[in-house]
């Protein structure tokens, strides 16, 4: 093998082992949180921002007319209070982004009823929850932990009954039959 020839095997090698390492870092990144194991700094952050924006964005129907939004860390939890005024459903639609795979446990509650629902980080779309107006509600979220990275996104919406799909009130539940 002349010096040329062994050159030339080195940059294949070293291209090919460079694309290896890049296309599973493109992996990490594609899946549902972002990266493998932690967020870099303010870049993965706005992602994860991103990604939570367009998941409520699936969710949302057209006719929908935003009363409130918000964002909080799951180190700091949710716990919020909403007024379910008028006459008209409302929608309340979670996205939660993590680093890691994880879910966190929303807690709905109104006139003494409670409702806990299982929230995964990472959906491309976000969970959403059917409100009739009527009387203030609650939406909790335990905070996870001091050092724990991650967010959620909320929007609170009023919605055409049209516009509900399945139970009509996702605190009080619906019966099967």
């Amino acid at each position: 093998m002349s010096a040329r020839q062994g050159l030339a095997l080195i940059v294949s090698a070293a291209v090919l082992t460079g694309a290896c390492a890049e296309q599973r870092n493109e992996e990490r990144k594609s899946e549902p949180g972002g990266t493998a194991s932690s967020w870099d700094g303010k870049e993965d952050q706005e992602d994860a921002m991103q990604r939570a924006t367009r998941a409520l964005n699936a969710v949302e129907p057209d006719g929908a007319s935003r009363v409130d939004e918000g964002m909080e860390s799951l180190a700091r939890g949710l716990n919020k209070a909403f007024t379910a005024q008028g006459d008209r459903p409302y929608t309340f639609d979670v996205a939660c982004q993590a680093p890691t795979r994880r879910s966190v446990t929303l807690t709905l509650a109104r006139d003494g009823t409670n409702s806990e629902w299982e929230v995964a980080c990472g959906d491309r779309e976000a969970d959403q929850f059917n409100i009739p107006a009527g009387s203030r509600f609650t939406a909790r979220i335990t905070p996870v932990g001091p050092d724990t990275e991650g967010l959620v996104l909320w929007r609170l919406n009023t919605v055409v009954p049209h516009d509900v799909d399945g139970c009509k009130d996702d605190i009080k539940g619906c019966d099967e039959s």
